[in-house]
């Protein structure tokens, strides 16, 4: 499991409030696979994680 630091969380949830429309009607998994396709975020983040900070975000 990866070590998310504050400063990529962050990050990602700043990108995530920035690009809403990515995340309409998606799965986690879809979402991480875009993330990791455009190199937002590492490949080492899990899904899991990632659906943490969707729910951060009120998004998921």
């Amino acid at each position: 499991m990866s070590c998310l630091t504050r400063q990529l969380q962050q990050n990602l949830r700043r990108y995530i409030v920035l690009h809403v429309n990515m995340t309409n009607t998606k799965s986690t998994e879809i979402i991480h696979k875009e993330l990791v396709e455009r190199g937002v975020c590492p490949s080492d983040v899990t899904p899991d994680q990632l659906s943490i900070i969707l729910k951060s975000v009120r998004l998921s």
